[in-house]
């Protein structure tokens, strides 16, 4: 610790970290977290302008940044690190460090590692001094939303918060030091956060997946037996598989559906708590051993629970992966509810939802439909901003989410969408854009979506596609695709989309169905700007993005009802 000492660090300062996931991200944190120190955590993809607000806002004084080239996106002589007098490299080599920057405020961790051993053995026991003065109320972190819409807000938390998470986490979803996870969610995210944190309390086994396009590869190395993720790991897991058997032999796809039609059974007695057949038990062992062995194997052969959270999961993706013998429990939270406040149980869960309140936790839904919480672990308050957490918190101690939801009989929570999100259309209908494109995801062909429509006569949608599902098709037809823009216009694959779309509006009420789409030639990404670091949709950037497609949808819709 005395090596933090040395940079100047003090119980209540702020100390930002700007890199991806790694060891040392993770130690830095605990270091602070013993010594009172607020850690400021930055998305790794973050843009110059991004990282420069956070700092400037926060009054962060220490920087700790991953590399060379992650410092040269920022601008050292301008106003891009704010208040920050001491610069930290994790990792010095592979690059120069940009000129201008003064020789005393910048230091590899290296240096400040060894500086700091030499510190604490002359000063035994400062550790211990620094643990003891903390007490739970003090604040620990700021966590900046990651701002789907307009500048992100500095979360502000405690160690109670926290204290209380992982406690109720422990009891709603249970688990060991004999648990390994494999973690891949950005620490700069709340989830991801809270999985470091569960790591440490639980003693957990873990390893650090190399990024969010290893994860496949990484799986198989890690062998997690908790799985913490965002739905689009999933998503992209159901797209492969399905993709898979569609590619396989016609005795090979009979195959798979057989045993998925026997997996589900199973997983409606299991739901149900009904007995399950001496008969079914046998084609589930042969299901199992054939089938659903090589699925599980794919995510590294012991996985015993994966967990959902950040955005909604469908219903179908849910239950598909439950008849293949792997669950999902959905889960719900905001970063201001020190992340998660429902989740679903493994003894009793219901797919669709967000599952029941953690213990201590209380949920109601307001007149307008309104997800409200108040309980331990909602936040102190938005960093520098009372207006903004008066308006968030009621004087009745209610956090207002910004989620539309409903309670069921059972007391499970449904997310339906966000408050902002919600389209209203020229007909006065209220319309969940979230639910239809988590339908439309579940068609093997269509990677993303986003549904689009307010004040108008019908919806509309921004389709990309499965780019080696359609070519797999394409071969299969005789059709050679060159380019993404090809695929995208091709009017065999337009059609093939159409009639993909008509099929799931066939499941929608008919204000809800999707008259026009268009297809883009690449999926939305984290890097153009589209998606936010958890993969959600940044929906005022796309619609900007595209709105001359918008436009000529709306005018004209591609295909009638």
């Amino acid at each position: 610790m005395g090596n933090l000492h040395l940079a100047g660090v003090k119980k209540g300062d702020r100390v930002a970290v700007f890199s991806a996931n790694r060891v040392e991200w993770s130690l830095i944190d605990w270091a602070n977290i013993c010594i009172g120190a607020l850690t400021v955590p930055i998305y790794s993809s973050s843009t110059a302008s991004q990282v420069s607000h956070i700092l400037d806002h926060s009054g962060a004084t220490v920087l700790f940044i991953e590399s060379p080239e992650r410092l040269q996106r920022l601008d050292p002589l301008g106003p891009s690190l704010g208040q920050v007098d001491r610069i930290i490299m994790i990792d010095p080599a592979g690059g120069s460090v940009p000129s201008g920057i003064e020789p005393h405020s910048l230091v590899s961790l290296y240096e400040l590692q060894e500086k700091g051993r030499r510190y604490d053995e002359k000063n035994e026991g400062t550790l211990e001094r620094l643990v003891s003065s903390l007490s739970p109320e003090d604040d620990l972190t700021i966590i900046y939303t990651s701002g789907t819409t307009g500048e992100p807000k500095g979360v502000l938390t405690t160690h109670a918060h926290y204290l209380f998470m992982i406690d109720a986490v422990s009891a709603a979803i249970p688990s060991s030091d004999q648990d390994v996870t494999l973690q891949f969610l950005p620490f700069a995210h709340s989830f991801g956060r809270l999985e470091h944190f569960m790591v440490v309390a639980k003693g957990y086994t873990c390893g650090f997946a190399r990024s969010m396009e290893t994860i496949a590869k990484d799986l198989l190395v890690i062998c997690p037996t908790l799985l913490f993720s965002v739905p689009r790991v999933y998503e992209n897991a159901y797209s492969r598989i399905r993709s898979r058997v569609a590619a396989g032999s016609a005795l090979q796809r009979l195959l798979f559906r057989c045993a998925v039609y026997v997996g589900k059974r199973v997983s409606g007695c299991q739901r149900e708590m009904r007995r399950i057949p001496w008969a079914l038990r046998i084609t589930h062992f042969l299901a199992r051993a054939l089938v659903f062995s090589k699925i599980h194997a794919s995510f590294g052969g012991g996985l015993r629970l994966a967990i959902s959270g950040g955005a909604p999961l469908a219903r179908e993706i849910g239950e598909f992966f439950h008849s293949l013998g792997i669950l999902i429990l959905e889960g719900y939270g905001l970063t201001e509810t020190s992340t998660v406040s429902h989740v679903n149980r493994r003894e009793r869960h219901k797919f669709g939802t967000v599952g029941l309140p953690l213990q201590g936790m209380e949920c109601r839904v307001g007149s307008d439909g309104e997800v409200l919480l108040r309980g331990p672990n909602v936040f102190k308050g938005y960093y520098r901003d009372p207006k903004g957490t008066r308006e968030a918190i009621d004087a009745e101690g209610w956090f207002h989410t910004g989620d539309i939801g409903e309670i069921d009989a059972d007391g499970f929570l449904r997310i339906t969408d966000r408050k902002k999100d919600l389209i209203v259309t020229s007909g006065g209908k209220k319309v969940a854009p979230q639910m239809i494109e988590n339908l439309l995801k579940t068609d093997s062909w269509i990677s993303q979506a986003m549904v689009l429509g307010d004040r108008q006569t019908h919806l509309v949608a921004l389709i990309t596609l499965n780019q080696d599902q359609v070519r797999e098709w394409g071969k299969r037809e005789g059709l050679a695709f060159g380019s993404p823009e090809e695929i995208a216009s091709h009017p065999r694959v337009l059609a093939m989309v159409k009639e993909k779309i008509r099929q799931k509006n066939k499941e929608l009420a008919v204000f809800e169905t999707v008259r026009s789409f268009r297809i883009l030639p690449r999926d939305f990404t984290v890097e153009g700007g589209e998606l936010t670091p958890t993969l959600k949709l940044r929906r005022q950037i796309v619609s900007q993005r595209y709105q001359e497609y918008i436009g000529e949808m709306v005018r004209k819709p591609r295909f009638d009802l």
